[in-house]
């Protein structure tokens, strides 16, 4: 089994979960579910333009995006368009 690393703020308390190799193992049964399902219905030109998002959404992540200060931008934006 690939040994996945805990983070040190969480491994205190992660120790404390009595079943968390199965919970984990669950988890990545489902995840290998998931993903096999979106292979049977999307492209493979589809599911590779959503990998690049999430790729450009996390290096947006550690710029420093604030979403929050975008989410309020885009709602006035949308408000001022509709007011009109």
């Amino acid at each position: 089994m690939t040994s996945i690393p805990i983070p040190k703020e969480l491994l205190e308390e992660a120790n404390e979960i009595h079943d968390l190799q199965n919970l984990v193992a669950r988890f990545i049964k489902s995840e290998i579910s998931r993903r096999q399902i979106l292979k049977k219905r999307f492209s493979p030109e589809i599911l590779s333009l959503v990998n690049q998002a999430f790729a450009e959404a996390e290096k947006l992540k550690i710029s420093g995006f604030d979403e929050k200060q975008a989410r309020l931008e885009m709602s006035k934006i949308h408000q001022s368009i509709t007011a009109q």
